[in-house]
Order: C-alpha cells, then sequence, then structure tokens
C-alpha cells in the first residue's frame, strides 16, 4: 500500500476491492443456483459484470464514479438479497462495513483533487434501504429459504470478506492520516523558501530546552544579513532569495551541530552548546561571518556580495525564552550601529 496518496495508489486499493467483490459474486451466482433463488443468481451474474467492467472505470481513473457504482451495487444486492432470503441471511453486514470504505474513498480523492465519492447521500441511502429491508424482512415471510449450511457459510464468507476489506481500509487511513499530519507538522514548522526551521519551531525546540533544565549550557544568537534591502532594491527579490538561500546554507555548514532557523526577514536564530567557553562560540561565528563575507553569487551576470551581523547572547538565570532572545539581538543591535559585519559577544 505504499504511496496510497497518490492515483497509482488508490487505483490499486479499488483494484484490490473490486478483485474481493468480484470473486464474492462469482460463488453467489454458483450458491444460489444450487439453492434455487434464481433472482439472486441473475442479479449476481450482473455484479459479477459490473465487478468485471469496473477494471476499466479504474484504469480510466473515474474513481469518484466508481465508488458511487460500487456503492450502489452493494445497496441493491443487500435490498434484493434480504428480500428474497430473509434478514438472517446476514447480507446487511456488506452494507455496513461499506460505510468505512466509501468515506475513505471520498477523503482519497478529495485530497487527490479528483471527481469524488458523495459518502454521505449514499450512506443515507443505504442506512434508509438497511432499515426498510429490515422493517420488510420483520413484517412478511421471505419466499426462499437457504439451507443452515449454505446460510452459515454465508455469513462466514461475508463476514471475512467485510472484514478485511474494512480493516485494509481503514489501517491505510490511520497510516497515511498519520503521514499527512506529520507532513503538515513539517511544513508549518520550517521555512519554504531555505527549508530552515522557523519561529513556530524554535518555540517548540526552547520550551523542549527549559523542560529538560539544560538552559543554562546553551547560548542564542542572532545574525542579520547586512543591507539586505539594497539587494532586494537594486537586483530584484529573486536575487534576494538566492541570498538567502545561500546565507543559510552556509550558516548551517558553518555552525556544525547548532540549531539553525529562520527567524524572519534577513534574520537568523541559532541555538547552541556553549562547549568550552562563549569566546569559542564568538570564533565559530566570526568563520561563519568571513565564510560568507568570502563568499560569491552570481544572479543575472552580477556578482552579489554580503555580510552578516551577529549578536550572541548566554542563559541567565530567570530568562524567559523572549528576554533570551532579546538578549542576542541588543547585541546584534550593537554591533549594527557600530559597523556591521562583526560578531558582537
Amino acid at each position: 500500500m505504499e504511496g496510497l496518496l497518490d492515483i497509482r495508489g488508490v487505483k490499486n486499493m479499488a483494484r484490490f476491492i473490486s478483485v474481493c467483490f468480484l470473486l464474492v459474486h462469482v460463488a453467489m451466482v454458483a450458491i444460489f443456483w444450487r439453492c434455487g433463488v434464481m433472482p439472486m443468481a441473475f442479479f449476481n451474474i450482473g455484479s459479477v459484470t459490473f465487478y468485471a467492467l469496473s477494471f476499466l472505470i479504474i484504469q480510466r481513473g473515474l474513481l469518484g464514479l466508481y465508488t458511487d457504482l460500487m456503492y450502489l451495487e452493494v445497496v441493491a444486492h443487500m435490498t434484493c438479497a434480504i428480500l428474497l432470503t430473509g434478514w438472517n441471511s446476514d447480507f446487511q453486514v456488506t452494507l455496513v462495513g461499506m460505510s468505512s470504505v466509501v468515506f475513505f474513498a471520498e477523503y482519497l480523492e478529495r485530497y487527490l483533487g479528483i471527481r469524488h465519492a458523495h459518502a454521505l447521500p449514499l450512506c443515507i441511502l443505504g442506512a434508509i434501504a438497511y432499515l426498510s429491508t429490515c422493517a420488510v424482512s420483520a413484517l412478511r415471510p421471505a419466499p426462499y429459504t437457504m439451507p443452515d449450511t449454505v446460510s452459515l457459510l454465508l455469513k462466514l464468507s461475508l463476514g471475512a470478506i467485510v472484514f478485511a476489506v474494512s480493516t485494509v481500509v481503514l489501517q491505510a487511513f490511520v497510516r497515511e492520516a498519520t503521514k499527512s499530519e506529520k507532513a503538515l507538522t513539517n511544513r508549518l514548522m520550517h521555512d519554504k523558501l531555505t527549508g530552515l526551521p522557523n519561529r513556530y519551531y524554535v518555540a517548540d525546540y526552547m520550551k523542549k530546552l527549559s523542560n529538560s533544565g539544560s538552559l543554562g549550557r546553551y547560548w542564542v544568537a542572532l545574525a542579520d544579513i547586512d543591507d539586505f534591502k539594497k539587494v532586494n532594491d537594486t537586483y530584484g527579490h529573486n536575487c534576494g532569495d538566492l541570498v538567502l538561500e545561500s546565507v543559510a546554507q552556509l550558516l548551517q555548514e558553518s555552525l556544525g551541530n547548532a540549531q539553525v532557523c529562520r527567524w524572519g526577514g534577513e534574520e537568523f536564530l541559532a541555538v547552541g552548546l556553549i562547549g568550552e567557553s562563549m569566546e569559542s562560540q564568538r570564533d565559530l561565528f566570526d568563520r561563519a561571518r568571513r565564510a560568507i563575507a568570502g563568499h560569491s553569487l552570481w544572479h543575472e551576470e552580477n556578482r552579489i556580495c554580503v555580510t552578516i551581523t551577529v549578536g550572541i547572547a548566554a542563559y541567565e538565570e530567570g530568562f524567559t525564552t523572549s528576554e533570551w532572545i532579546n538578549a542576542a539581538d541588543e547585541k546584534l543591535y550593537t554591533g549594527k550601529k557600530s559597523g556591521k559585519n562583526q560578531v558582537v559577544l
């Protein structure tokens, strides 16, 4: 079931369901024929034909139409089977099991942006058929009686098929919903342009450090690209995006195990262990600063060079996250006022 959330995966699941139902209806043709329930034998010949043709519908990508028709076939089959053979034949089990299938089908089809199944109206129709056949079968006897051994075999077979299909579908739903949630969380917590974690990630990261009681071993730094507005104004925002991506990559490469995030605009935030001393962290950032200053970018035959200014602050007892970051921001402001392209500790 890998890659379910793509058209190929959905088609494979639809084919799996069609194969299961095709085999069931082939068996039912023989069962009803042998038991003399000829209307249902002929009905199941029609069902076999439908599921055989369903592979063409699936292949053409008409998955919403396939789901609608499949559910309607199940409703019609259940209604006729119960009216002809009685409520105790348990054909209603298939309809109950199909409710989870049709809702999951709508979820997948909506995700893919294709014509989707109408799960709610279909299930309302199914509920009406279920309740109506229950009432009718209680008021009048069925015209056909199935042998006890055949009835038991049908119950076991239908139950097994419904549980198998429902289990596969619901397990796939749990897996795909979990994957989608993780992907959404990852998008929420990462900057689209640079791929770096963003402010949401920083808040979560700082909370974990605080809960672990290890904030005193860390530093936080704010790095700002000098005169970034001039780059955008002179060369355009595409060039500015290229600069942001390049600086993000160089910071990640230069700062080793430190957690680098895009703080916003042309600012980057980094958090890391103090190590030997805060002076060693100044040296670390100074190497990063020199690497960025010595790096050239080319944009439409224009050579672009940028520098960064960095403010670093160690954690102080009683600091909130905002106060800690503000302390680094004050150092950054000092560096900006005193010439830029420097690291202030």
